[in-house]
């Protein structure tokens, strides 16, 4: 039980560390682009927080899916290499997922929220606007909170479980 125990904590660090990494530089290299953002002001550093917590949301969910692969394809902590490349397959898989969802949800929610508004918020923001920041980051982040879970969901469908007998 110790060696699983010390897997989950290295999986959901190592997860955590480099998804969060990646999102962050995508978001903010896009956002400078698009808006030509150039220097680093208080309202980009309060958009950046958000996209990092709404991201740390969703890709949380991923780690339950991944630890339950774990367990299922080495039973009894018999760890071989088949089932450690299996482990890592399906791993990277709800990684990419958790990624993808992540900045769909970001993607959909600035879009969404663009177009509601006749204010451009990523203008705004290059304003160094706290107010329009702060309303942006809540619309993303209500988001991720609602969509975590299922994200989580749909990586555990995945699993390869075996077929529960019917009695009837």
């Amino acid at each position: 039980m110790k060696t699983i125990s010390i897997i989950q904590f290295l999986l959901a660090f190592g997860i955590g560390i480099s998804s969060l990494f990646v999102l962050f530089k995508v978001i903010t290299l896009s956002m400078k682009r698009f808006y030509k953002i150039e220097e680093e002001n208080t309202s980009f550093a309060v958009f950046q927080t958000g996209i990092v917590v709404s991201g740390a949301f969703i890709l949380s969910s991923i780690i339950s899916p991944a630890i339950n692969a774990i367990r299922f394809l080495n039973p009894d902590n018999n760890f071989t290499s088949e089932s450690i490349i299996s482990s890592f397959g399906y791993i990277t898989m709800f990684v990419l997922i958790g990624l993808f969802c992540t900045i769909l949800v970001i993607a959909s929610g600035l879009l969404v929220l663009f177009q509601l508004t006749k204010v451009n918020e990523g203008e705004e923001i290059r304003k160094n606007n706290i107010g329009i920041s702060l309303i942006t980051i809540a619309i993303i982040l209500g988001l991720s909170i609602i969509v975590d879970e299922y994200v989580g969901a749909m990586c555990e469908t995945l699993i390869p479980y075996p077929a529960i007998p019917k009695f009837y």
